[in-house]
């Protein structure tokens, strides 16, 4: 799966970097972390200590709560919610 964004969306945007997992990622104001990571081609969201897989974004409205991660120390976020800001650190796992 080639990563995209829509170029009209984000034509007036300048872009700025969030960290994921140690990694740059380009990311434009007015982008929720799930969509700013699924641009940059990262599908997994969630991964837990535990024998359950790796989570992808499902529902992407917060009901299903399968994008659970972690925000600048900050557990639980929702990142089809949460809305990135520049040198925002997240983690997808424990």
């Amino acid at each position: 799966m080639i990563a995209i964004r829509i170029a009209q969306a984000r034509a007036d945007k300048e872009p700025f970097e969030i960290e994921v997992d140690g990694k740059k990622v380009p990311a434009y104001a007015g982008e929720t972390v799930s969509t700013a990571l699924q641009a940059a081609g990262i599908q997994i969201f969630f991964r837990q200590e535990n024998s359950y897989p790796p989570s992808k974004l499902f529902c992407g409205m917060g009901t299903c709560r399968q994008c659970l991660i972690m925000i600048d120390d900050q557990i639980s976020c929702l990142a089809c919610q949460t809305l990135v800001y520049p040198g925002m650190k997240v983690r997808t796992s424990p």
